[in-house]
Formats: C-alpha cells, sequence, structure tokens
C-alpha cells in the first residue's frame, strides 16, 4: 500500500492528539483526587464504589439509630445511678432512726421523716427524667410518667431501636421494672415512693414495728433498681462493643472505598512525567515530518 503524505500527516496528528489526551486525562485525576471521573473510564470499579457507598449509606442510618439507642440507655444508665445514690441516703436515714428510736425526740424524727420524704422527692424526679424531650421510664407512652402520689402513667410496652442489620435492641426500662408496681387499692407493698411515703410516716410515728416492715420493703426495692440498673448497666456495654465493631468495618469499607476511587498520586505523577515525556516527543517528532505552518497551529 502507498503512503502519502496525507496519510502520514493525520497519523502523526493522530498519534499526537492521543498522548496530549493521556496526559490530560492523568492530569484531571491528579486535580480531582479520583481514579474514575466518569462510568466508563472503570465500569468494573464503578459498579464496586457504588456497592461499597450503598453499605456505607446503611451504614450512616445504623449509626443514626445506634446513637438514638446509646442516648436511651445512656440516660437511664446515669438516673439510676443517681437513684442508687438517693437509696443509699434513705438507707442511711431508717438506720439512724431505727438505733435511736427510743431516745429521739418527736422533732428529730420529723427532721428525719422531712429529709426521707425530700429523698422520695428526688426519686421521682429522677423516675421523671427525659432523653430528647422523652420519658426515660415510661415505656412509649407520653408525658409524665409519675405524678406527685407515686402514680405510674406509663406503660409497660419496650422501645426498640434497630442497632445492626437484622439485630434490634430494647433500649428501655420501664418505671414498674425499676421503681416497683403501684397498689391503687392501698393494701399491697405498692411501689418505692408509697414505700417511702409509708416509712417517713413511721419514723414521724415513732412506729418501730412499722419502721421493720418498711425497712424491709425498702430493701427489696433497693434490690429491685439495682437489677434495673445491671440490665442497662448490660445493654450499655454491648451497644459500646457493637459500636466498635461498626466503626471498624465503616473504616474498612471507606479504606475500600479509596482504593477503588482515589488516585494513588506517587504512581500517578510518575505516570504524567512520562506521558508528558512522550507527548514532548511526539511534539518534536511531528516537527520533522509536518509543516511549520500546521505545527504552528498546534501549539
Amino acid at each position: 500500500m502507498r503512503v502519502t503524505n496525507s496519510m502520514m500527516m493525520k497519523s502523526t496528528l493522530r498519534d499526537v492528539g492521543q498522548n496530549l489526551a493521556r496526559l490530560q486525562d492523568t492530569q484531571n485525576k491528579l486535580s480531582s483526587g479520583k481514579q474514575i471521573g466518569r462510568p466508563s473510564d472503570d465500569p468494573s470499579g464503578t459498579t464496586s464504589a457504588m456497592s461499597i457507598r450503598r453499605e456505607l449509606r446503611q451504614f450512616d442510618r445504623q449509626s443514626s439509630s445506634l446513637v438514638d439507642a446509646q442516648g436511651w440507655v445512656g440516660t437511664a444508665d446515669a438516673q439510676l445511678t443517681s437513684g442508687l445514690d438517693q437509696l443509699v441516703r434513705a438507707k442511711d436515714l431508717v438506720v439512724r432512726a431505727g438505733n435511736g428510736a427510743t431516745q429521739m425526740t418527736p422533732s428529730a424524727r420529723a427532721a428525719l421523716a422531712t429529709e426521707l420524704r425530700s429523698v422520695s422527692s428526688d426519686l421521682l424526679s429522677i423516675a421523671n427524667s427525659n432523653y430528647a424531650g422523652r420519658p426515660v421510664f415510661a415505656g412509649t407512652a407520653a408525658g409524665v410518667p409519675y405524678d406527685l402520689t407515686g402514680a405510674y402513667a406509663g406503660n409497660d410496652d419496650a422501645v426498640v431501636r434497630d442497632v445492626d442489620q437484622n439485630t434490634s435492641m430494647t433500649v428501655n426500662v420501664t418505671g414498674s421494672q425499676v421503681f416497683g408496681t403501684f397498689d391503687a387499692t392501698g393494701t399491697g407493698t405498692g411501689n418505692m415512693f408509697q414505700v417511702l411515703d409509708r416509712l417517713a410516716t413511721a419514723i414521724q410515728n415513732g412506729d418501730n414495728a412499722a419502721m421493720a416492715t418498711e425497712h424491709a420493703n425498702l430493701d427489696a426495692a433497693a434490690d429491685t433498681m439495682r437489677a434495673a440498673a445491671a440490665l442497662v448497666g448490660s445493654r450499655s456495654s454491648s451497644l459500646e462493643q457493637l459500636k466498635s465493631r461498626l466503626d471498624d468495618r465503616k473504616i474498612t469499607l471507606q479504606s475500600n472505598l479509596s482504593q477503588v476511587e482515589d488516585v494513588d498520586v506517587v504512581e500517578a505523577l510518575v505516570r504524567a512525567k512520562a506521558q508528558e515525556t512522550t507527548y514532548q516527543a511526539s511534539v518534536q517528532t511531528a516537527a520533522k515530518i509536518l509543516p511549520v505552518s500546521l505545527l504552528d497551529y498546534l501549539h
């Protein structure tokens, strides 16, 4: 086949253009920091990147739910810790009243009773605590869980959060689980607030038999709260471990996405330098083949 000047010029221009295009492509990747600018750059890599991004979006949704679960559990844990501290204070008051039952004056007993009712009021505030505007110990009910008499207005339903793929967790403990069951009839033991109220009355009246009975009831109420605190603590530990695993998995996915999408800067710089050298060589070669006027147009 006969090679004409026209064919040689077209071939030379095509080669110069291809070398320039490759150099520009590498420079664009360096400036953007991304290996894939459009799907056609790497169809397989694009598919992998899309899959990883879907999983990362799912992680973000799970992370939001997990943070909310930790908020519920963390608030309950802090409130129960405060509640147990209040019960230690109540226990001390009861022991003091029992030890000095025969020697204490009515005013001294009244002072202890007043302090015990203050403990009950503090516990009532704890029972009505909120997380993000929602009552912590009311189950799924809205509004204030306990009124001033200690009557429970919440329910015993579970607050559930999705904390991982196909994994849900109950994040709340109800008022009944923490403070006991309210006795509307007045014939049973009732909840912690009823026990404290009767105990304060017994101390104020110097009723040793009633104090002994209610002291035992207070110990049982404290055991109920400790059991709830242990349950909440176990959930908190589980959520911490789960969050740590999810964070590790997310870091791995982000690393995989970076390997697919991001440019290896060192490798790209070396490639750009080589492509620049090739391009300059092709231009110099073309200068010897093509007319000067045409070469000026290329520059």
